[in-house]
């Protein structure tokens, strides 16, 4: 069977509304043994346990979602772009709170509360990101983050670990978040900033600002010359495969 033939079956399935059979039929057309759609119906998520658990739950549907996008990171099928992109796009439109057209993430990109998550249009995640999703992330057009990017939305008390606070995360349109940088809870990076590869962000950073270090603090002005913001061909892949854009 052709890559493009499964995808579509995938697809279709996901279409309409991936219960435990059709996710059990999924998980099979991407190499898994097939799996008892009973016993499928029993798996609990990392984020099931967790405290917020109660206030937004997984659907069965969200749920089976979930473990399709972790499942592909552990087949050959990942790095298949031609497969992988466009599944995981149809995996977010479903399973994320929002998500816009154009999406794009590559291998082992992992978030827990996946229904707490927002994207807008042309938004890509590099290899190995990590999203803590339980404040809720949002993210504006053509925001990036490459590789290894970590966001948390939540901290806990030194004297109790069971106490929590939770605050968002906003990253604004066409903001950028470098390579293995860190963002903390309650943090809004505003339209067209670029955090530093490497910097822990701890206060919100300003419109068109760099910013970079342990904590992070303002460089200097992005580097932008031109009016429009299109101009910055602020697309994942080269040839702006797989997103959206028109003039």
């Amino acid at each position: 069977m052709l890559s493009s033939e499964r995808l579509n079956m995938i697809c279709n399935l996901i279409d309409g509304g991936l219960n435990s059979a059709n996710a059990a039929e999924a998980l099979f057309l991407i190499g898994f043994e097939k799996m008892d759609a009973e016993e499928l119906a029993t798996f609990k998520l990392w984020n099931e346990y967790m405290p917020l658990a109660k206030e937004y739950p997984y659907t069965e549907e969200q749920r089976n979602l979930h473990i399709l996008w972790e499942c592909l990171d552990k087949t050959p099928y990942a790095m298949n772009c031609e497969f992988a992109i466009p599944l995981r796009q149809a995996v977010a439109k479903k399973l994320f709170k929002k998500c816009g057209e154009g999406f794009v993430a590559n291998e082992n990109c992992k978030f827990n509360f996946a229904n707490r998550i927002e994207i807008g249009d042309n938004v890509s995640w590099n290899s190995g990101c990590y999203i803590d999703a339980k404040g809720g992330v949002k993210m504006g057009d053509f925001a990036m983050l490459t590789e290894n990017v970590t966001i948390f939305t939540h901290t806990h008390s030194e004297h109790d670990h069971m106490q929590r606070t939770y605050s968002g995360v906003e990253i604004g349109d066409y903001a950028k978040v470098y390579t293995a940088a860190t963002v903390l809870p309650g943090v809004h990076i505003g339209k067209g900033a670029v955090v530093a590869t490497g910097a822990i962000v701890t206060k919100d950073v300003e419109e068109f600002t760099l910013v970079a270090g342990i904590p992070a603090k303002p460089l200097r002005k992005r580097n932008f010359e031109g009016e429009n913001l299109e101009e910055t061909n602020q697309f994942m892949m080269g040839n702006r495969e797989f997103q959206k854009y028109e003039k």
